[in-house]
């Protein structure tokens, strides 16, 4: 980021619009008073991609926060709420990142307003940048460059369709022990009691601590896996729909479009003809 961008970016410090945390690949925003659209932010006139989270939208997916994406020089124009972030990242920085996921493609696509659900674990890192880039800690570059190409692995993942794979992982041994199981063998017949057995505890208690700390049933995050692999194998892989069912540990193709059309909102084949 050159000085002169980052003058104009440190401008609403001074307009008292933001309280901006500002590093050579991104910088946060947070809103300090009502903001109009017609802010040089969401006209852009800087040529970032901008990542606005806003955190009273309802997102579809449990523990998720509603993104809007913009790529550069595109005007934002959506209404928010007062309790939001705003993300640039350099133009370069979010394409390098981008073209190790899509390795084929020589463009990326045009983001006008589209929007995007992002786990909210990403909340942890966003204000970890801002902690590290407003104190002079030790080799305070070095965490902050960390922070920087995680949060954009994180949004880019996400706008791929694979935010599901970034859910926090539990700091309770039992749930985690679960959760990792889960993950290796998603393929399988799961029931709770054999869950519980790997854990030392009983199926009710598992299920309670699982709700409890991921907010979902240990048969529902099963679910959820082996929907995110099925995406995986629909976006990647020249594969029929039995295989992908099959391969993901639903009990039939009917049950797996089902579940797919219940929570994506499409089903299976409409999926394919939009990604693939």
């Amino acid at each position: 980021m050159n000085e002169s961008v980052k003058e104009k970016i440190e401008l609403f410090v001074e307009n008292k619009e933001f309280d901006t945390f500002t590093q050579s690949n991104m910088s946060l925003l947070i809103p300090i008073s009502k903001i109009g659209k017609d802010s040089e932010v969401f006209n852009d006139k800087l040529g970032f991609y901008r990542i606005v989270i806003d955190f009273n939208l309802q997102a579809k997916h449990h523990n998720h926060y509603v993104s809007i994406i913009c790529s550069p020089y595109i005007k934002f124009h959506e209404e928010l709420s007062n309790d939001y972030y705003v993300i640039l990242i350099e133009k370069d920085f979010f394409e390098q990142i981008y073209f190790m996921y899509d390795v084929d493609s020589k463009v990326i696509p045009k983001y006008d307003n589209i929007y995007v659900e992002i786990c909210n674990d990403i909340l942890k890192y966003l204000n970890m940048f801002a902690f590290e880039s407003s104190k002079s800690m030790p080799n305070s570059n070095v965490t902050i460059g960390a922070h920087e190409t995680l949060i954009g692995h994180w949004i880019i993942r996400s706008m791929l369709g694979e935010s599901v794979d970034m859910r926090a992982i539990s700091s309770d041994y039992s749930v985690a022990r679960a959760q990792h199981y889960i993950e290796q063998h998603y393929s399988e017949k799961i029931t709770v009691e054999q869950l519980a057995r790997l854990t030392y505890i009983s199926s009710s208690s598992l299920s309670h601590k699982f709700k409890s700390e991921i907010g979902v049933s240990p048969i529902d995050y099963l679910l959820e896996v082996r929907l995110q692999k099925a995406q995986n194998m629909m976006r990647r892989k020249n594969v029929s729909l039995t295989d992908v069912a099959e391969s993901c540990g639903f009990s039939s193709l009917s049950h797996f479009s089902k579940y797919f059309t219940d929570k994506m909102g499409m089903s299976p084949t409409e999926y394919q003809k939009h990604y693939v």
